[in-house]
């Protein structure tokens, strides 16, 4: 006979399964093709639009292919011509990302969209990977549970077969697939962006590290490789920088309940933040002393320094989008008071996120994320490519969103992107009919991130932490 609980629970696990089934007709379709069978035809989608923008750069005034595309392909070709690709104006990028598009010079010009587009398959790949480890280490822990109450070893075997079988494969495939279909990201990477190069070492990142819990034989060393997959995409990117504060606060072995635990955190590491710190510090030193060898103090100011002293007077989605155009050629104090201030709000925002979402590997990949968002929308250019930064995460956070409904999902997306088409209408006058709209591009910029604040507001009260398995050695 089964308990009043194990009853229950079934229950449950039925009702949400028919309301699933019966609201979202298009899920069977997914579960009905293999996830290879996904990666193949995502790869014929890719392939698809990289042949378009042949013919649509060919005939089109408007460009298809990203212009940093171009930029980079220039770098290549001074890199083999034994110059430093930094000698290409407007170069201010990894070199990693000139070698990779060396093959663009004598294979093909399209040679490095297929690059980018085969890691925009292996981001699915580790999604996968890590959504199912995730999402059957959580089932897990609710089996454990029940079993504790209901005490029947029979019934622990039957919810973990049941879990195990459909679950997690379900909510891997899912996320996987949210990734591979997106049309924004599939856009991004056939234009040649490398954001799906940088985006894939973040993640990679992640899974090492939430890998390492899960398997506690060699732990260390899966640590010690997550370090160095993430001091290769600072090397790459500056913005995961922003995330070591999360990683390293989710190694802790004690929560941080005041200033004084968070000192005690910082100057008293365990043998696994150490690992990551030495993992990280070991690829991002070794890479730039390479570099800095090779190309001296232009590289270090172009990859590095340039992106903190920057001002871009192009129009683009940042909130500060106006306030650089209309401040262009003034120096002084005021501008330096005036960036601190805007800096702020930011930096508060990724402390608190850290220390509310970091401390758990659990939610770990919710953190990245909303770390991801935060940093696109304060940041002080914003262009579509940016938005991979959290796409790339956010699939691996879907499971734990089941608070929204659908009705109020697709009314967040459809703001995400009303507000977009609203910034992209006075941005198409400007540059291509030469309208003055500057003021109409800085008042669309203001409700992008009125926006995109509110989004990230309802992602935070909808998430579910109920859905963890929490370690409750941090408690005791």
């Amino acid at each position: 006979m089964k308990t009043d609980t194990s009853k229950h629970w079934e229950e449950i696990m039925s009702s949400n399964t028919k309301k699933i089934r019966s609201s979202m007709w298009w899920w069977s379709w997914l579960l009905a093709i293999s996830f290879k069978q996904h990666l193949l035809i995502s790869a014929l989608l890719r392939l698809s639009l990289i042949a378009y923008t042949q013919i649509h750069d060919s005939q089109s005034a408007v460009p298809y292919t990203d212009i940093d595309y171009k930029v980079v392909t220039d770098g290549a070709r001074q890199v083999l011509q034994g110059e430093s690709p930094f000698a290409r104006h407007t170069y201010r990028y990894s070199p990693i990302l000139a070698y990779l598009q060396l093959p663009n010079l004598f294979i093909h010009a399209a040679f490095g969209k297929l690059i980018y587009s085969m890691f925009d398959l292996l981001i699915a790949i580790v999604i996968h990977r890590l959504a199912y480890m995730v999402v059957k280490g959580q089932f897990e822990k609710t089996v454990q549970h029940l079993f504790y109450q209901a005490s029947k070893s029979h019934e622990c075997k039957y919810f973990d077969a049941l879990d195990e079988r459909n679950q997690p494969e379900t909510v891997a495939r899912g996320a996987a697939c949210f990734w591979l279909y997106n049309p924004l990201t599939a856009v991004i990477s056939t234009r040649g962006s490398g954001d799906s190069f940088s985006s894939f070492f973040v993640i990679l990142s992640l899974y090492l590290l939430i890998r390492a819990e899960h398997r506690q034989e060699h732990s260390n060393w899966l640590i010690f490789f997550a370090g160095l997959s993430h001091g290769f995409v600072i090397h790459l990117r500056l913005y995961p920088l922003l995330f070591s504060l999360a990683y390293y606060l989710s190694l802790s072995t004690s929560l941080v309940r005041n200033f004084r635990n968070f000192l005690q955190q910082i100057f008293r590491p365990n043998v696994q933040q150490l690992c990551l710190v030495f993992g990280t510090l070991s690829s991002l030193v070794l890479l730039t002393w390479t570099f800095y060898s090779l190309y001296g103090y232009q590289y270090l100011y172009e990859a590095y320094i340039y992106h903190f002293v920057r001002k871009d007077a192009r129009h683009n989605f940042s909130l500060q989008f106006l306030m650089q155009y209309l401040s262009t050629g003034e120096e002084g104090e005021t501008s330096l008071l005036i960036k601190l201030l805007v800096l702020a709000p930011q930096f508060v925002l990724i402390i608190y996120l850290s220390l509310t979402f970091g401390q758990f590997r659990q939610t770990l990949p919710f953190c990245v994320f909303t770390l991801a968002f935060v940093l696109v929308t304060y940041n002080s250019v914003v262009t579509s490519q940016y938005f991979i930064w959290y796409l790339a995460i956010f699939p691996l956070c879907l499971n734990n969103l089941k608070l929204l409904s659908w009705p109020r999902c697709f009314m967040l997306l459809a703001l995400w992107i009303c507000a977009q088409a609203l910034w992209l209408l006075p941005a198409y006058l400007l540059e291509f009919r030469t309208w003055n709209t500057f003021n109409w591009i800085g008042a669309q910029s203001a409700i992008f991130f009125l926006t995109n604040s509110y989004i990230l507001k309802e992602l935070l009260a909808h998430y579910g932490f109920t859905h963890f398995k929490i370690s409750y050695k941090k408690f005791r």
